[in-house]
C-alpha cells in the first residue's frame, strides 16, 4: 500500500512517543509498504527502506519542544496541517493515512479531499494531557479538545490504542469502529546484549563502582514522580550509604528543575541527573541498575519505559496506579503507593531480598518475551491495516464481535 503517516512529535528524538512512532514506521517498512512521513522540523534523520521523511517549515523561534501541550506545539501543528493539505493535493492519492495524536483532528477534515482510509494512532487522550501536564484547567479548552477528539474518533476507519484504558474509552465512544490495542515494544528489543567489559566501563565512567544503583529512565515531566524518587533515596541514605540514584532523560526546564531539587535535598553526591542517552546505549545503562523505578503519580497511559524495564530482567518498583497495572502485576513488579515513604519501602525490599528481586526480574523478562515480542506486534499492525482498508461491504464481516455494534 501507499501510506501517508503524520507524526506530531520531534522525529526522531529519544523519548517515549517518538520511539513508539518509530516502531510503527519500522513495522510498515518491514511489511513492504511505501510510506511518506510528514512531521515537525525537529529531530534526527530516519533512514528506513521504503520510507521517505518530509518536514514542515523550520521556524527560527522554535528549536526544541517540551513534552505535552504547549503554544509552540500548537504553532508547529498549524504549519504541519498546512503542509498536509498541500501534500495531499500534490502527491495523492494514498491508500491509507495514519494520523498520530492531534494530527487526527485535521486529517478527519482533509480525508474528504482524498480517497484514502484513515487510522487514528491514539497514544493518549489529549483532554487528559491538558491536566497531566498542567497546561489548562479551563472548561472551555477541555470542551474544544473533547469535541475535536470525538470527531476524529468517529471519522476514523480504524483506531490504534496503546493501553487498555484507552481501548475502553474508544470502544465506549465509537463501538462500531475497528480498534486494535497494540502495546509498545521494548525500545531496544533487537539490541545485542552488553558485554561485561562494557558494563564495567560504563560503571567506572559514571563513578558507580561498588555502588547499589536505583535507576529511572524517561522524561522528567511533573507527572513522572521523579522528585518522589529523590525523596525516597534520600530517606535510605543512612541504611544504604552505597546507594545511588541515576535519573536519565531530562531536557530543558525539566532537567534544571530536577537538578535544583536534588541540590535542595542535598542529594548531589548520591544521584546522577542526566540528559537523554542514545537509545542504543540504554540496555547497558539498565544493566548496571539493581532496581528500576517508575514513580509516575498521574496519568493512565502505560509508560513506554515499562516494556524495556521488563525486557531487561531487572526488578521493578512502580506506583500501584492504572498507568502501570494495565501491564504490571505483583508477579512482575513491586507495586507501591505513590508517595516517597512507600517507594523507599519498595526499594528497600528489593535491596534486602535478593531471591525476591531475582524472581521478579525473571518473571518480567518472560512476560516481555512472550507477550510483547515483535511477532505479535507485526500481527496486530497487519490486522488493523486490513480492517481499516477493507471494502465497506466486507468490514463488518471482518470485525471481531467485540468491535461490532450490538
Amino acid at each position: 500500500m501507499r501510506i501517508l503517516e503524520i507524526i506530531t512529535v520531534p522525529f526522531f528524538t529519544p523519548r517515549g512517543t517518538a520511539f513508539s512512532s518509530l516502531e510503527r514506521t519500522k513495522a510498515l517498512s518491514r511489511m513492504g509498504h511505501c510510506v511518506d512521513v510528514l512531521t515537525y522540523p525537529l529531530g534526527d534523520p530516519v533512514d528506513l527502506p521504503n520510507v521517505s521523511l518530509h518536514r514542515a517549515a523550520k521556524l527560527p523561534f522554535i528549536n526544541s519542544l517540551r513534552m505535552g501541550p504547549s503554544f509552540q506545539k500548537l504553532v508547529l501543528d498549524i504549519f504541519l496541517a498546512a503542509k498536509t493539505a498541500r501534500w495531499l493535493l500534490a502527491h495523492g492519492p494514498y491508500d491509507l493515512i495514519i494520523a498520530h495524536e492531534e494530527s487526527a483532528f485535521w486529517v478527519a477534515f482533509l480525508r474528504h479531499c482524498s480517497r484514502a482510509r484513515f487510522i487514528y494512532d491514539m497514544h493518549s487522550s489529549l483532554v487528559e494531557q491538558l491536566t497531566n501536564f498542567k497546561y489548562s484547567e479551563s472548561g472551555v479548552v477541555k470542551k474544544v479538545f473533547s469535541t475535536l477528539e470525538n470527531f476524529a474518533l468517529r471519522s476514523a476507519d480504524g483506531i490504534i490504542v496503546i493501553c487498555p484504558e484507552l481501548e475502553t474509552l474508544v470502544r465506549r465512544t465509537v463501538p462500531g469502529c475497528p480498534v486494535r490495542l497494540i502495546e509498545n515494544l521494548p525500545v531496544s528489543w533487537d539490541a545485542e546484549p552488553s558485554s561485561s567489559q562494557e558494563i564495567q566501563r560504563l560503571k567506572a565512567e559514571l563513578g558507580l563502582d561498588g555502588c547499589k544503583v536505583a535507576m529511572y529512565t524517561g522524561s522528567f515531566g511533573w507527572n513522572q514522580g521523579v522528585e518522589l524518587a529523590l525523596d525516597a533515596v534520600a530517606s535510605l541514605r543512612n541504611d544504604f550509604p552505597e546507594l545511588r540514584l541515576v535519573l536519565i532523560g531530562g531536557t530543558g526546564a525539566d532537567l534544571c528543575r530536577v537538578r535544583a531539587y536534588a541540590a535542595q535535598r542535598d542529594m548531589e553526591s548520591f544521584s546522577l541527573v542526566l540528559e537523554p542517552q542514545p537509545h542504543t546505549a540504554m540496555p547497558a545503562y539498565m544493566e548496571i541498575a539493581d532496581v528500576l523505578l517508575s514513580p509516575r503519580c498521574e496519568g493512565t497511559n502505560t509508560p513506554l519505559k515499562i516494556y524495556s524495564y521488563l525486557q531487561s530482567g531487572k526488578p521493578i518498583v512502580a506506583t500501584d496506579l492504572l498507568t502501570h497495572t494495565q501491564v504490571l502485576s505483583a508477579e512482575v513488579a513491586e507495586l507501591v503507593a505513590p508517595d516517597a515513604v512507600s517507594l523507599a519501602a519498595g526499594i528497600r525490599r528489593i535491596l534486602t531480598d535478593a531471591e525476591y528481586a531475582r524472581e521478579l526480574g525473571l518473571r518480567g523478562a518472560r512476560l516481555a518475551r512472550e507477550v510483547y515480542g515483535i511477532e505479535r506486534y507485526l500481527e496486530q499492525v497487519q490486522e488493523i491495516l486490513e480492517q481499516a482498508t477493507a471494502p465497506d461491504r466486507e468490514r463488518e464481516a471482518r470485525q471481531p464481535a467485540a468491535d461490532r455494534l450490538p
